[in-house]
Order: structure tokens, then C-alpha cells, then sequence
């Protein structure tokens, strides 16, 4: 047991590591479709295997669209059910009544109306001969679902009694007709003093032809039922489509419902047969799985040889795979919803560029390319467009990869949305030509889908700032924030340890044109050679970058006191990073800038001071580590480079090429680089640009062989 935990605990990083992946290929193999019918096909597109021939008889199912159709025909012809409520005169009188009653009572008080003699039975014998006359012939009251009958005839059928009568709309009042009917026969009396009646008869009205919603439901329901939801039958045998032929939905072949019901049939017999065995049933996710572990296991691979720092790093493959894990996923959410509620959705939407640009953001072109790579192979097994979809997502994703976007540039990242898209629709075009065979039968609508595509690409912006503070990642955008000098920990050096920041310039100049020749990151090395000597910010005056004077604190130390007083300027710079904030990466410029190298100046005076004494060099050397990137060995060599040449007073161009020489070997001989890929063409590279770099620093003028010069003052006295 102790024995098990002690691997674990010696071993938990690999552990993990093995975790991660395996858990990552169950995720990704559980998306994919249980289809027992696994032909990929398409309406109107080509079919791609050879002739397939019923295994079984079935009914072919009608589209779904189809039946939509024909209920919908069903419902033109259906005429709404009302009922004719035949006492409503009575229940309207009595609401007269009580209208009347409320009048001439507020009449009483009113000074103006309150000596008009009012005769209620009159006024009541009146209501009920108009109320018996307009509810004889109906008020109808529309229901809000059939405002607009369905058919365009106004028929509507009302019913009365055990009696169903076909009729109009037209034959009955609505409310306002049967006010102004009242009116016109209140006008007849020719007696002013009912010109009230209008106004409280009308208030009194109900509509007493009213829709039967339950009658109706059942009526809709009963010929919604006679709609067939089948049409035709497939024989065992028969060729439901041939090779090359054009998979339809037309008569008379109607290719596209056989193959889709044969689809179904298929499912839901494999689903249904439990004399299956366990391995049987499950066949399908196994081969899945077979599928998506061979995909990461190699994916891994690749790391493992070319991209050794992600692979190294739990966090790193973490975000890698959990990337591709969540763009399948949502490739999967957008085809359930365009199955499903979302039937108007178009998968052309699907952003694929967006994991490529983030991904290339912070582990570069390879990484990214790999990751793409992935993400299509994998998802073909998700959406039903075939290879045509997907090679139009792949072509899009390399022109992503392959632009050289600068993430702190907005400008860049529309230039790239904007090449994306064109990449897309030229794509798009030519498919279609080539399928379609006519510019008239070419689905533009599926432009505006990529459109929406190249917008939401535009998302990668936002999202590599949350990824960055998620995992502890560095972007160029951070990178442009830290390299700015206006940051706090920048303007300190420059104010209490003004030469070293100066320096730390001169080094970022130098270590950018370095990197940039060797194709490393340039804007990282930059970056890291302005915050390298942060350090020297505690003790500026033993730096002698920073003494104004000819006062020399070392004079008053001794040489293993100025040793390590001049060290530990990288344990301060740790500190005050890590204060401040700066990410690890930047940290580690601090801590491998001298790599194990000694403080040679005061070593070699110390031996001289003690010829006989045995020295003990770790007092000397630098802690490191060693320079482990491109970028780091960059800023050493710039470091070293720039700091010697302060020594040179008026070089000539071969005193700069031998300062170049000897320092950069001198490192290589120290075994400073071993930790970091640089090859001996990337340092000739690197000591051309340090040695063109110093020459225009000091204004070194090209020199001319000695003929050559003989004819050039000859011109000159000419």
C-alpha cells in the first residue's frame, strides 16, 4: 500500500495527465450520435455509396413539413362552431333596468334634469321590443383565434338546439351594429326625452353568439386524424436509390422519406431488440470511442514531440483539450436545436476559427493547427452536411491560423474576420457551382449564415483575456499593457535606478531584433528585457550603470560581499515581481538573465587576493536556472552584449565583431544554452543582428579594402 501511494505521489502529474486525456475521449466519444443507420445524406445532394436495397418492407413516413401542409390544407376548410344563446333578451333587460334605475336617481340631483318627467315603464317596454328584435337576429362575437375565419368566406357554423346551421358573419350584428341600430330606431320616437335610451340600452347588450371552442377542438382533432402521416410502400428488395442518383423529396421517387423512414425503422428496431447482447448494444459507443481515442492518443503524440512545454504543463493540455471538448459540445447543442425548436437554423453559423485563433494566440501556429485539425476531424462524426461542410470549415480555420493577427490590434482582428469570410463564401461558391451546376439554383441564404460565422469569430477577442486569467496564460495583449513604461514598477526603475533602466531599454531593443530574426516571440523577449534588472531597484548604487560619481561602494566590501550583494539583484527582482503581479513567464527573465554564470570580476580578484586559499565558486555563480526558451537565451545574450559594449571606447567594426564573438561563445562554452532549442544558424543570426545593432549604435562606418579606398579619395580630390 505504501508502496502504491508512493508512486502516486512521486507520479501525480503524469497520473493526471493520463486522467485528463482519457476523461476527455469519454466526453467527446459520448456526443456523438447513436445511429444505427449510419449513411450520411442530404436533400438534393448526391448519393455517395453504392446502390442501397430494402433489407426490409416499411410504409414510407411523409415529411414532417408534408403533414404540416396537409393539416393546414384540413384547417382552410374548416368553418368554427358558435352558439346561439336564445333568452339573452331577458338577462339584457333586467341589466336595463338596473341601468334606468341609477340614471333617474343621479337625475334627481342634477338641477337641470331633475323636472323632467321620466315614465319607466314605458322606457322598459321599449328596451324589451328592441332587445327581443336585435337578439332575434344575434350579436356575434368573434373569437380572437378566428377574427379572420379560416376560410375566406366569413361561414361559420352555430348551433341551435340539437341543430348545426351554416351561415355568415355577415347575418349577424357585432356590437357597434347593434347600437347603431337601436339608435336609428330611438331616432323613430321623435320624444327628446329618450335620447338617454341609446346609451344605457347599448350598455346593457351581450353578444349571444359565441364561439364553442370544445365542439371546434373536437371537430379539428377528428380531421386531423384522417391526414395519413404514411404514403407508399418499400418492398424487401427494392433499390430505394443508386449510386450518383440525387437523394429527393419529389414524386416519384421521393428518395429522401424512404431513406429517412428506412432510418428510423432502423433505430428503432436496434433499440427495441433486448436478445442483444451487452457488447452487442453497446457496440457503438465502443467504436466511438476506438475512434476519438485514437484522434487525442495521436494529438497527444504530437505534443509529446513537437509542443513538449504544453505538454508538460497540467494546465496547459487541460485548456487544450477542454477547448476542444467545448466547441464539439456546442456543435452538438446547435444541431439538437436546429433538429429541434431552432428548425431555421443553418450549422454554417458554426464559428469554427474562433479555437484556432486562441489557441494560436498562446501556444502559436503548430498548436493551433493541430487543434483544428482535431476539432473537424471529430466533429464530422457530429454534423449531417458531409465532407463538403467540413472541408469549408477546415480551408476558413488554416487562413486563420495562417494570418498573422496581432491580438492588441482591433484592426487586425476585422482584417482577419474579414479574410475568414471571403475565404468562406468563395469556398462556398465554387461548392455550390460544383453541385449545382447553375448560379440560379445556389442557396444564398446560406451566405447571411456566414456572415453571422465571421461575426461571431469576432468573440476569440474577448475570450482570450477570460482564458488568460483562467489558466494563467500570457497574451500579446497583456504583454502590450506590461511593456508599457508608464507601469508603476518601470517608472520606479527609472527614477531610482535611472541607468539600469536605460540599460533594460537598450536590452529590449537588441532582444527584439533578435527574436524577431529567429522567428521567436519578439514582443515576449521585449517584455522580458525591460523588467529583467527590476531588482537593482533595492541597491541602484552598487550597479555601476548607476554611479554619478567616482565613489565606488564596492571600494569599502569585500569581493565575496560585492558578489553577493551584485546576485542577489535577482532574488530582489523575483520579489518585487511577485509583489507586482507578473505573470510567471515574466518572472523567469529575472531568474535566468545570468543563468549559472559567475560575477567574474569579483572571482577573479578575489583569487588574485588569495592565490593560496581554495575558493568556493557557488559564492561566485549565480543560483540560475538556465535559460530554457528562445526568448530567455535572447535576453541573455542582449544583456551580456549590451552591458560590455559600454566598455568600448570609439570600436572599429572588428572590435564590435569580437566582443559579439567572444561573449556569445563564452556563454556557449558555459553550457548556458543547453536547456533551450536554439541552433548554432539561429545564433549566427543572433550575432549578426547584435553586431549590425551595436554598428549603428556607435555610427560605425562601413570599411572599404584598401584599393577600393585609393579610389575613393581620387574621386573625392577629383
Amino acid at each position: 500500500m505504501k508502496n502504491i501511494t508512493s508512486f502516486i505521489i512521486n507520479k501525480h502529474l503524469i497520473i493526471g495527465k493520463y486522467v485528463i486525456v482519457l476523461l476527455a475521449i469519454i466526453g467527446i466519444s459520448m456526443l456523438f450520435p447513436r445511429n444505427y443507420f449510419n449513411y450520411d445524406f442530404a436533400l438534393n445532394k448526391p448519393w455517395k455509396y453504392d446502390n442501397l436495397y430494402a433489407p426490409f418492407s416499411f410504409t414510407i413516413n411523409k415529411l414532417e413539413d408534408s403533414v404540416k401542409a396537409e393539416k393546414k390544407r384540413v384547417l382552410g376548410n374548416l368553418h368554427p362552431y358558435y352558439n346561439f344563446e336564445e333568452n339573452m333578451s331577458e338577462v339584457s333587460t333586467q341589466q336595463f333596468v338596473k341601468a334606468l334605475n341609477r340614471y333617474l336617481l343621479l337625475s334627481k340631483e342634477d338641477s337641470l334634469l331633475k323636472n323632467v318627467k321620466h315614465d319607466s315603464t314605458k322606457y322598459v317596454k321599449i328596451a324589451k321590443d328592441i332587445f327581443e328584435d336585435v337578439y332575434r337576429k344575434g350579436i356575434l362575437k368573434l373569437e380572437e383565434h378566428y377574427k379572420e375565419p379560416i376560410d375566406s368566406t366569413g361561414i361559420i357554423n352555430v348551433l341551435a338546439g340539437n341543430y348545426a346551421n351554416i351561415t355568415t358573419v355577415s347575418d349577424f350584428y357585432t356590437q357597434p351594429d347593434a347600437c347603431r341600430y337601436i339608435q336609428n330606431e330611438i331616432k323613430e320616437f321623435e320624444d327628446e326625452k329618450l335620447e338617454f335610451l341609446p346609451q344605457l340600452l347599448c350598455s346593457s347588450l351581450q353578444p349571444n353568439v359565441t364561439f364553442d371552442e370544445t365542439t371546434t377542438d373536437k371537430i379539428i382533432k377528428d380531421r386531423y386524424e384522417e391526414v395519413s402521416d404514411t404514403e407508399g410502400f418499400v418492398e424487401q428488395g427494392e433499390v430505394i436509390v443508386a449510386k450518383g442518383a440525387k437523394v429527393t423529396a419529389d414524386a416519384p421517387y421521393k428518395t429522401f422519406q424512404k431513406l429517412k423512414t428506412l432510418q428510423e425503422a432502423y433505430n428503432t428496431q436496434s433499440k427495441e431488440d433486448k436478445s442483444q447482447s451487452f457488447v452487442e448494444r453497446h457496440s457503438i459507443d465502443l467504436g466511438y470511442f476506438i475512434i476519438t481515442a485514437i484522434v487525442i492518443f495521436i494529438f497527444v503524440l504530437f505534443m509529446q514531440s513537437f509542443e513538449k512545454s504544453a505538454y508538460s504543463s497540467l494546465y496547459e493540455l487541460t485548456f487544450i483539450l477542454v477547448s476542444i471538448i467545448l466547441f464539439l459540445y456546442f456543435v452538438k447543442i446547435s444541431i439538437d436545436l436546429q433538429s429541434g425548436s431552432l428548425s431555421v437554423l443553418n450549422l454554417y453559423f458554426l464559428p469554427y476559427c474562433i479555437i484556432p485563433i486562441i489557441i494560436k494566440t498562446f501556444f502559436g501556429n503548430r498548436m493551433a493547427l493541430y487543434v483544428h485539425i482535431v476539432i473537424v476531424l471529430l466533429s464530422g462524426f457530429l454534423v449531417p452536411l458531409g465532407f463538403e461542410f467540413l472541408f469549408l470549415h477546415f480551408v476558413a480555420g488554416l487562413v486563420a491560423i495562417l494570418y498573422n493577427v496581432q491580438t492588441y490590434y482591433w484592426s487586425h482582428f476585422f482584417i482577419s474576420t474579414a479574410l475568414i469570410f471571403v475565404t468562406y463564401s468563395l469556398g462556398f461558391l465554387g461548392i455550390s457551382l460544383v453541385q449545382e451546376g447553375s448560379f440560379e439554383s445556389i442557396p444564398w441564404n446560406i451566405f447571411g449564415w456566414l456572415v453571422i460565422n465571421a461575426f461571431l469569430t469576432l468573440l476569440a477577442f474577448p475570450l482570450i483575456p477570460i482564458f488568460e486569467k483562467i489558466f494563467g496564460f500570457l497574451s500579446d495583449i497583456t504583454l502590450v499593457e506590461l511593456g508599457d513604461l508608464n507601469k508603476p514598477l518601470l517608472k520606479d526603475l527609472s527614477k531610482k535606478a535611472p541607468g539600469t533602466f536605460w540599460h533594460s531599454l537598450q536590452v529590449s531593443n537588441l532582444a527584439e531584433a533578435a527574436a524577431m530574426e529567429i522567428n521567436a516571440n519578439a514582443l515576449l523577449a521585449k517584455v522580458g528585457a525591460l523588467y529583467h534588472d527590476i531588482g537593482k531597484i533595492r541597491r541602484p548604487i552598487y550597479f555601476i550603470e548607476n554611479q554619478k560619481t567616482a565613489i565606488n561602494p564596492h571600494d569599502s566590501l569585500s569581493y565575496l560581499d560585492s558578489a553577493e550583494i551584485i546576485i542577489d539583484h535577482v532574488v530582489h527582482g523575483i520579489e518585487l515581481a511577485k509583489k507586482n503581479n507578473l505573470p510567471n513567464i515574466i518572472i523567469d527573465f529575472i531568474r535566468t538573465h545570468h543563468g549559472t554564470t559567475r560575477t567574474e570580476y569579483f572571482y577573479q580578484m578575489w583569487i588574485k587576493e588569495n592565490p593560496k586559499k581554495e575558493v568556493d565558486e557557488k559564492l561566485f555563480r549565480y543560483p540560475g536556472p538556465l535559460p530554457y526558451s528562445r526568448e530567455t537565451a535572447v535576453v541573455m545574450m542582449s544583456d551580456s552584449i549590451e552591458a560590455a559594449s559600454r566598455g568600448l571606447k570609439n570600436p572599429t567594426e572588428e572590435d564590435i565583431h569580437r566582443l559579439v564573438d567572444k561573449i556569445i561563445d563564452g556563454k556557449i562554452q558555459q553550457n548556458q544554452f543547453v536547456n533551450c532549442d536554439l541552433s548554432f544558424k539561429d545564433i549566427n543570426q543572433i550575432k549578426k543582428v547584435f553586431k549590425k545593432q551595436l554598428k549603428s549604435l556607435y555610427h560605425i562606418r562601413i570599411s572599404y579594402p584598401e584599393a577600393d579606398k585609393r579610389q575613393l579619395e581620387s574621386r573625392v580630390n577629383s
